[in-house]
């Protein structure tokens, strides 16, 4: 190639048509639409539904607009079924997280509470948030669980992560970065490694050098995220943030190298408003599509 022109100069094309910020060959990664879900398992159809989580077996939807949790089963990699559940001490459910038991973690972003549920939807207790150290409001923005079902929670009005105990009971607090434009979400895998997302500045966070201290782990992602909403990672240590305002989902290794997946619209596999995210053990993405009304699953292409 050395001695010819017209090679060297397809191969400069090539390195050019690159995205910056793409994955090295080994880390490609792909999706393709598999289902999307628009009701339950009477017809009932779902309203700009902001929450999801997943585990294996299980689906659980926080289906906003309607005021209620819709419980599917996953068999063979498909959801079935759709169990609605109605709780008056929830009146607005916008994100929801599932223990190792099959316990639920809902956030009310009305009442500003979390509730506690079995895995069958039966509500247990509020989660106190009062418990922790005296702030003038707490105001819960995000929930994420770690490996040991602690429970770690957002808290915007006070400036901090607040940590429970399966217990219930308050074990600590972590104050957010010092600088900061504004974080929406988090995110904590099964070590307890926290991930933070500024939807201002498009930076994540994360504490994994020092429990206590955040530090940025990318430069700005504002090419590729509008407004991110929401951030989950999955058990392989790779990131995954929702472009509320961009319609899309960007993939993020912790080297700071991006991916974006999906674009804007309404057809089946693209996004308007996308909300919360989850994966489950096999590596599929569901994606709270609030503004289409449904539920979408991608599957990882091998």
């Amino acid at each position: 190639m050395r001695g010819n022109p017209v090679m060297r100069y397809a191969a400069l094309m090539i390195l050019l048509l690159l995205p910056m910020h793409a994955f090295g060959e080994e880390q490609q990664i792909r999706f393709k639409h598999d289902r999307s879900l628009y009701a339950d398992d009477k017809g009932g159809g779902l309203n700009q539904p902001e929450g999801v989580a997943c585990s294996k077996n299980r689906l659980v939807v926080a289906d906003s607009g309607n005021g209620r949790l819709v419980l599917y089963s996953i068999v063979d990699g498909e959801p079935r079924g759709g169990t609605e559940i109605r709780l008056p001490q929830v009146v607005y459910p916008a994100r929801v997280a599932m223990n190792t038991k099959g316990d639920l973690y809902v956030l009310d972003a009305r009442q500003r509470k979390i509730a506690r549920l079995t895995a069958e939807g039966v509500f247990q207790h509020y989660v106190d948030l009062a418990s922790g150290p005296t702030v003038a409001m707490v105001v819960p923005a995000g929930l994420s669980l770690d490996g040991n079902d602690n429970l770690y929670v957002l808290d915007i009005g006070g400036g901090r992560i607040m940590v429970f105990g399966d217990d219930g009971k308050f074990q600590r607090q972590i104050s957010l970065p010092k600088e900061y434009g504004f974080i929406t979400d988090l995110a904590v895998d099964a070590k307890g490694t926290i991930f933070l997302i500024d939807s201002v500045s498009a930076i994540v966070y994360s504490n994994a050098k020092a429990p206590a201290v955040f530090a940025p782990i990318t430069a700005t992602l504002k090419d590729d995220l509008k407004f991110a909403s929401n951030i989950v990672v999955d058990n392989k240590g790779l990131l995954f943030i929702s472009d509320q305002n961009g319609g899309g989902v960007l993939a993020v290794n912790q080297d700071g190298t991006s991916r974006r997946l999906f674009s804007l619209g309404w057809k089946e596999g693209m996004l308007r408003y996308p909300s919360q995210l989850c994966i489950n053990p096999d590596g599929d993405l569901y994606v709270a599509d609030r503004a289409n009304s449904r539920i979408q699953q991608f599957t990882p292409l091998k």
